[in-house]
């Protein structure tokens, strides 16, 4: 059951609704289908239902699923349709971290670099004037030698690209806060079978996006930490022209390699030649390089397979479906029997359907860090572990 709070007090007037939370969009958003009864009241003679206020861009609105919140934001548009003696209207909107998308990222009110600081703290300067919060799930690694923030990025670019060389996901939790963490971390609220407890299912492929060789290459300090500081040689005396080598000017292979960071994955299942070259939004080692280098091919790996499940009610017993979370699936029409990552979720509400939720499941190991290959694991669910044989003799 969805309730919806627009400025303080209980919305009636709605007809339908759809509240989406998905990985591959850093917001959670909604669609309202209703009745505005002040309009309708005002214009239509014959007018009925719970009297509600006019709704208006801005207004702040809060929305629970099954009792909890799922979604706190406004609205950001809003659509009329008037006809003989009918009318409605649509509203949208996202949550709070809309404005992370949308606007420039200023640190202090003005473009920042920032030095030695760790992903979480450099987001959490990010949105501070927004007044959002930042909750770390996992070590994001070590800090940054430099962070910088380009004078025409959004918050959300300039967040993303530091979570892209740490291998880490950022998503919203659609109350207001920024969360780093990495896929699949936590179990689903249920199982998935087909037959069973799915009304319906949809399978999309595509290899759209995918590349033979995902190349990413970035700029570094000392050789991208392949060499140490370079230590002063207090005994040497200046070169004579005479004793210089000939030069066109460009850089030696001495100085690109202290300079250069590249970093390359491949993905096998893409026959033909497809690069594609990237370059890393912030200083970058080799190390770093090639972590963006394959999360980068991962994700595409994960777009490009989704099955799309229709279920009853949005949660179960009193736990919401959600995003990010691992999956039990049983599908015998698309020879699936494995763990699944929800990479999406949509509660739906309206009278034709009651209460259903859209569930989009990927593989896990298309958003996992490094090579999904060397840890691919097969159509079957996990084995338990088995006990420790406490009676057994050392050898």
């Amino acid at each position: 059951m969805i309730d919806v709070t627009i400025n303080g007090t209980l919305f009636e007037g709605w007809t339908g609704i759809e509240v989406k939370l998905d990985m591959k969009e850093f917001t959670a958003s909604y669609i309202l289908y209703c009745r505005d009864q002040e309009a309708s009241s005002d214009t239509l003679v014959h007018a009925h239902g719970a009297k509600n206020k006019r709704l208006k861009r801005g207004a702040k609105v809060s929305i629970k699923a099954d009792g909890t919140t799922v979604l706190n934001g406004h609205i950001e548009k809003r659509s009329s349709n008037i006809e003989s003696q009918f009318a409605d209207i649509t509203v949208e909107g996202r949550c709070k971290l809309g404005d992370l998308v949308d606007c420039t990222a200023l640190v202090d009110d003005t473009p920042a670099e920032m030095h030695n600081v760790k992903l979480e703290d450099a987001v959490k300067r990010i949105v501070k004037p927004y007044g959002l919060g930042v909750r770390s799930e996992v070590d994001t690694g070590e800090p940054f030698a430099r962070y910088s923030i380009d004078l025409d990025e959004s918050p959300f670019t300039a967040i993303e690209k530091g979570a892209r060389q740490r291998q880490v996901r950022v998503l919203s939790d659609g109350v207001g806060n920024v969360v780093i963490t990495r896929t699949g971390e936590e179990k689903a609220a249920g199982s998935i079978f087909l037959p069973g407890n799915v009304l319906k299912a949809s399978i999309d492929e595509s290899d759209e996006g995918r590349y033979s060789k995902t190349v990413v290459r970035g700029t570094s300090e000392r050789a991208g930490k392949k060499r140490g500081q370079a230590k002063l040689d207090t005994t040497a005396e200046p070169l004579l022209p005479e004793d210089r080598n000939a030069s066109d000017g460009s850089a030696t292979n001495a100085e690109r390699a202290g300079t250069a960071a590249t970093g390359v994955a491949e993905d096998d299942e893409i026959n033909r030649y497809r690069p594609k070259v990237y370059l890393a939004r912030t200083k970058a080692d080799h190390d770093a390089a090639k972590a963006e280098a394959e999360w980068r091919r991962n994700t595409a790996r994960g777009a490009s397979e989704e099955i799309t499940y229709i279920m009853r009610g949005h949660s179960v017993d009193g736990t919401l479906w959600r995003p990010n979370t691992i999956v039990s699936v049983a599908d015998a029409f698309n020879d699936v029997n494995r763990d699944m990552l929800i990479s999406k979720v949509t509660f739906i509400q309206n009278g034709d359907d009651g209460a259903i939720t859209s569930l989009a499941v990927t593989s896990p190991d298309a958003f996992q860090k490094g090579d999904p290959k060397k840890k691919q694991r097969k159509n079957k669910p996990a084995k338990k572990k088995k006990a420790l044989d406490t009676t057994a003799e050392r050898l």
